[in-house]
């Protein structure tokens, strides 16, 4: 949902307009006139800081001797020294007391600093404060699109000339592959909240010329549709984002279950897309490489995995693996302190799993990050296979663990005196719908400036295909002896197999009421948690924001989605197109404590921990190997359902 809290006003405004025009181009020398004058000097003076950390000293020791990273060199935060600037930068930005200083410190780094050091450390800074979430960041694949678009679409993009556009497209009739969008208009069409082509959006988008751009015809992979998708990626970079740099102690513990369970959900939902294409799903081979090439914003073509990657990877997990089956077979473990631990004692094997599985990616340091690789970067990782491969053993090494060591559930997993009778299922239907994505950021930044005022007088869109379902809906049919609570999870998998094997997806998971007798209850796909539709784009939200400060508009609070939510769109796999896609619902239910946590995770914020409605691990009962005694019984449900595939328009 988007979250129209409350109009803004003219001071949130400003900081609305500085955040967005400081952040277009980042590729580009900055040119904003008032932005290089007042960022001349980073603030030194350690009385405008909540806290001067050692971070901040030795970012400051670098920039005085001159070794900062520069601005030409490929950015990677796996890279010890990278990950360190990164940190000194984000505690300039993130421990400021007010917010002239901030915005003088963003200005110093977004001349001086690598861009997308600067760009990682000004959205940690946005995730993290909480006096300036409120704030609107565009979306990733708006402000740095290259590794989210083919190389042909980009080099494209970057070599658009619009002065020269106009004059062969307007003037002599020339036809390009870039077209304006007559009459105009953004797909899709139907935003919540009615912001996309309404009278108010005309209005805001009067001066705004769209351009398009299509994406080559040419053959595509069999799971391009799901792993080139940038709602796909770009969710990876998000929650990476949201956990990275989080000092939480007390949260670690939910915040790692958490974090390896959307692990495993990601895993999980690849493996039905290969399932779905008949590939190979339950053994993933890291030899197996991505078909397309693509570029980081500075126009480098990323490697595929090179082989001191790999054999750095391949070591990190055979070590992992050896240090899971010597403390299986020896029941203990040596933590960092040197102490010997016994995981039968209490909750001993919670520290051999804080030690042994780490959730923040920014704990793995890659020594050979120095290049461009699409395994090693947070924008392309879910488009490299081999990803799967490997964070497939890492999942089958922490299921191990918690299979031997996992305390008994704090709680009954099993509710009394009651049964799901029936299950029924909406029919399901994917298609391919039409989608326009914002590329302004690749164009040259001289076409936005005039008389170094700027300006955006045009917009260019990526128009592609994607992955889209019709909505649908779960009808539970369940009785009970007596009036109780319960929740409901429900899960997609294959239409057969071992369930140690088989991928299962979570759609769903609620509370519910039961009353005596026979209860009905039906579930909108709408209504599943953590998912999110569509939003504006970077175009679209620096045009409402210039209305708004001509008093034509009331600007909403948060105009556009949260970022940490998973595509409503891609939760089913693609369905067959001449025949369906035979799979499987599991429905189960447990009983309902009332001990629920509601955190904020979908805005990228873990200070809270994270939502839950009961103390089990997230993703109960998948955290580690189950019985097949255990998804038996009246509290569970199978349900054979088919998802089929049909041309847009037909859906």
């Amino acid at each position: 949902m988007i979250f129209l809290l409350f109009a803004a006003n003219q001071y949130y405004l400003n900081k609305q307009r500085f955040l967005l025009e400081i952040l277009h181009h980042l590729h580009e020398p900055l040119r904003h006139a008032e932005c290089l004058a007042l960022g001349q000097p980073i603030v030194s003076d350690k009385t405008q800081y909540v806290h001067y950390t050692e971070p901040m000293r030795e970012y400051y020791r670098l920039l005085s001797s001159g070794r900062l990273l520069p601005k030409d060199v490929y950015y990677n935060a796996h890279q010890a020294e990278h990950f360190s600037e990164t940190l000194g930068l984000f505690h300039f930005f993130y421990n400021t007391r007010e917010w002239s200083t901030l915005s003088q410190n963003i200005c110093w780094a977004r001349v001086h600093a690598n861009p997308a050091l600067f760009l990682h450390a000004l959205m940690q800074t946005m995730l993290k404060r909480d006096d300036y979430r409120v704030l609107t960041m565009p979306k990733i694949y708006e402000l740095l699109p290259a590794p989210y678009h083919s190389e042909t679409v980009v080099r494209a993009a970057g070599n658009f000339n619009y002065i020269n556009w106009i004059r062969q497209e307007l003037m002599m009739g020339n036809r390009s592959h870039i077209q304006m969008v007559l009459p105009k208009q953004l797909l899709p069409t139907n935003l919540t909240g009615d912001l996309r082509n309404t009278s108010k959006w005309s209005e805001a988008m009067a001066e705004v010329q769209i351009l398009s751009i299509g994406e080559p015809k040419q053959p595509q992979a069999k799971l391009s549709h799901l792993i080139d998708d940038f709602g796909w990626s770009s969710y990876w970079y998000y929650i990476n984002m949201g956990v990275a740099l989080r000092d939480n102690p007390s949260e670690a513990e939910r915040i790692r279950d958490w974090c390896y369970w959307q692990l495993s959900q990601i895993v999980a939902r690849y493996k039905l897309e290969r399932y779905d294409q008949q590939m190979e799903y339950k053994r993933l081979s890291w030899l197996e490489q991505a078909n397309s090439q693509l570029l980081t914003w500075q126009g480098q073509r990323y490697h595929l995995e090179t082989r001191a990657t790999r054999q750095h990877l391949s070591a990190l997990l055979h070590k992992l693996e050896l240090s899971v089956e010597q403390a299986i077979a020896t029941q203990t473990l040596s933590v960092s302190n040197g102490t010997l631990i016994d995981l039968r004692k209490g909750q001993n094997w919670l520290l051999g799993l804080e030690q042994l599985f780490p959730y923040d990616l920014s704990r793995l340091q890659v020594p050979t990050a120095n290049q461009p690789q699409q395994l090693l970067e947070l924008h392309t990782m879910l488009r490299q296979p081999s990803f799967y491969a490997y964070a497939d053993r890492l999942l089958h090494a922490y299921r191990t663990y918690r299979t031997e060591f996992q305390s008994s559930y704090s709680q009954p997993v099993r509710p009394t005196d009651m049964s799901i009778e029936t299950v029924l299922v909406d029919p399901l239907i994917t298609f391919d719908e039409p989608v326009d994505v914002d590329l302004s950021n690749i164009l040259h930044a001289r076409n936005f400036y005039y008389e170094k005022r700027f300006m955006w007088p045009h917009s260019l869109q990526a128009r592609r295909h994607r992955l889209q379902q019709r909505p649908f809906a779960i009808t539970f049919q369940l009785s009970s002896n007596r009036t109780q609570s319960i929740i409901l999870r429900s899960y997609l998998t294959t239409a057969r197999g071992n369930v140690n094997e088989e991928p299962f997806y979570q759609l769903d998971s609620f509370l519910t009421i039961l009353y005596q007798g026979n209860n009905t209850i039906r579930r909108e796909s709408s209504e599943f948690p953590g998912l999110i539709g569509d939003h504006i784009s970077f175009t679209e939200l620096y045009h409402y924001m210039s209305l708004a400060e001509q008093e034509q508009f009331d600007f909403p609070l948060n105009i556009t989605l949260p970022s940490c939510g998973f595509p409503r769109r891609l939760i089913l796999p693609r369905g067959g197109a001449g025949e369906p896609l035979a799979m499987r619902l599991l429905v189960i239910a447990t009983p309902y404590n009332y001990k629920a946590r509601q955190g904020n995770e979908l805005f990228c914020d873990f200070s809270n921990g994270v939502s839950s409605w009961n103390e089990l691990p997230q993703g109960y009962p998948f955290e580690r190997f189950v019985e097949e005694a255990e998804l038996q019984g009246s509290h569970v449900y199978w349900k054979a359902v088919e998802i089929e595939h049909r041309d847009y328009g037909m859906a």
